[in-house]
């Protein structure tokens, strides 16, 4: 289970050996941005909605 968080989060080095952090979406794997990837529980602003719409939709029968 370790592995799937370490699969989110990957550095990379360019050729000036800057370290750079990217960041993917949790369910869909695209690349976000550290501040999308903060905000929305890991995943992109897109699953994060489908997400909530599919929570509402259960608890509440309809959609919010």
């Amino acid at each position: 289970m370790g592995k799937i968080l370490e699969k989110q989060k990957k550095k990379t080095t360019n050729s000036d050996e800057t370290r750079e952090e990217k960041y993917y979406c949790s369910v869909c794997g695209c690349e976000i941005d550290e501040d999308e990837y903060e905000s929305f529980d890991c995943m992109c602003w897109e699953c994060w909605d489908d997400q909530i719409t599919e929570e509402s939709e259960d608890m509440f029968l309809d959609v919010m």
